[in-house]
């Protein structure tokens, strides 16, 4: 009998933009976790210079972006399944966008999701607490732009969600929503606030494509301005090209070998064969 083909798993090749961010959680999520455990009024510090606190965003702009870096400070899980996220959905997008425009994403979307945070404090009513953190961060937003970056890259390519359950990028698009969906209902498992994963996934949506729906637009605008400024254009194109300076004056010399010594040779020597 022969043996059942057995399945390997391969793992992905990072590229740089990954090694970056792997390195940048771990960092940042060891140090807080020691900070705010072991040295407790300078991990509260820490936290409130490098956190969200969507009422006072005005006088700390850069948590914005730094609030994504963070990973709960109570457990090591939030940190373990934001590296796995990375680590699985990082490399295939970096290798077909390149870093720069791989680690635009992520910050990018970092942004769009705690801004979403920013304005649901502004303008939802205070008695819904859920929609008001005091404090919020981690990489949800990041991760829901990553996954459907990867889904619409990768449309009809199949990967295995945890390891077992195989589904196509379609699929994991669809999914990355309905988690996003379940943070609503279960703000307690969201540190970045129950809003910010959505600015991720729109995030995703816009920038993710080849092109991508925020470049299309962009180039449409281009378009657009270039033909209303098109009466103002002059192009020469009947104007006769220059002969190059320096090179010698040819002409076509009719062929056959019949009569070629019968015929006077041209006065300049040269043949053109």
């Amino acid at each position: 009998m022969r043996d059942a083909p057995q399945q390997q798993v391969v793992f992905p090749r990072m590229g740089r933009g990954v090694k970056i961010l792997l390195v940048a959680y771990l960092v940042f999520g060891i140090l807080g976790a020691i900070l705010f455990n072991y040295a407790h009024p300078v991990g509260v510090t820490f936290f409130a210079w490098l956190a969200l606190i969507p009422a006072e965003w005005l006088h700390k702009p850069w948590t914005l972006l730094t609030a994504g870096l963070l990973t709960d400070p109570n457990g090591y899980s939030h940190l373990l399944f934001t590296l796995i996220g990375f680590y699985f959905l990082g490399p295939a997008v970096e290798s077909r966008w390149g870093m720069a425009r791989f680690l635009r994403l992520i910050g990018i979307s970092i942004v769009a999701g705690f801004a979403l945070d920013v304005l649901f404090n502004a303008v939802v009513p205070v008695e819904s607490k859920h929609f008001h953190p005091q404090v919020a961060f981690g990489p949800s937003a990041a991760l829901a732009a990553l996954a459907v970056a990867w889904g619409r890259e990768n449309a009809n390519a199949q990967m295995r969600l945890y390891f077992v359950l195989p589904i196509s990028g379609r699929v994991l698009v669809w999914i990355t929503l309905g988690f996003c969906v379940l943070g609503v209902f279960f703000p307690g498992s969201v540190t970045e606030g129950v809003v910010a994963p959505f600015g991720g996934f729109i995030a995703g949506l816009l920038l993710a494509g080849s092109p991508s729906p925020a470049r299309a637009l962009y180039l449409r605008a281009k378009l657009a301005i270039l033909r209303r400024k098109g009466e103002r254009v002059h192009l020469d194109i009947d104007k006769p090209k220059k002969r190059r300076s320096g090179g010698p004056p040819l002409r076509v010399v009719a062929g056959g070998l019949d009569d070629l010594e019968k015929r006077p040779p041209p006065k300049d020597k040269r043949y053109l064969n």
